[in-house]
């Protein structure tokens, strides 16, 4: 029981800080459109950390000024990178459109979709407040569990972001190569997507 409890609190909080901490280190869609991550670039070309140190802006303007015709790389190869399709609606994305396009970021880089990952979440857990989940954990048989959300400004970092806590070895040798989520709905007070995931 008890391992069970303290491995759902990790899971939590990685589900939770993982979109908040790491978010400087991975690539930001930029104003024209172009998918930048200032950190890469930087670390990737140590030259330019005493011009331009850490600046976002400046190191995207020296590669667009410089860096793209000297074949500097604005991304890491470690990861896929789809294109973003364009929005059905003028005003921009929908809240579905930002979940299926998370959904393809982090299956295009080999994590599979897998509903059984919640076990029987809705006849336990689920079908109880959240925050009294450990009240009904010894009868959930479903795989470890966090609760956390999903910045729609930020959806591609977010999405880069849990491919980087993925790739952590869960304890058994092994990395996550599934994932299943589900909405618990929108949080108002953050202005996020709040959802449980597995």
């Amino acid at each position: 029981m008890k391992k069970k409890i303290m491995m759902t609190l990790l899971a939590m909080g990685m589900m939770i800080c993982s979109n908040k901490l790491t978010a400087e280190a991975l690539p930001d869609r930029m104003p024209d459109g172009v998918l930048f991550d200032s950190d890469y670039y930087v670390e990737s070309n140590p030259d330019l950390m005493p011009i331009f140190g850490r600046d976002t802006q400046l190191l995207y303007q020296h590669y667009v000024n410089c860096g793209k015709a000297e074949g500097r790389k604005p991304l890491s190869d470690k990861y896929i990178y789809p294109e973003l399709p364009a929005p059905a609606s003028e005003y921009g994305y929908t809240i579905g459109e930002l979940l299926m396009i998370y959904c393809n970021i982090i299956e295009t880089n080999g994590i599979k979709w897998d509903p059984s990952l919640k076990g029987n979440w809705d006849e336990t857990i689920g079908k109880h407040d959240l925050y009294e989940w450990y009240n009904y954990m010894d009868q959930y048989t479903g795989g470890g569990w966090g609760t956390g959300f999903l910045d729609p400004a930020h959806i591609e970092q977010a999405a880069y972001s849990d491919l980087e806590s993925f790739s952590f070895d869960d304890g058994t040798g092994h990395c996550k190569t599934s994932y299943y989520f589900e909405v618990l709905g929108w949080d108002d007070t953050m202005g996020m997507i709040e959802i449980v995931a597995w």
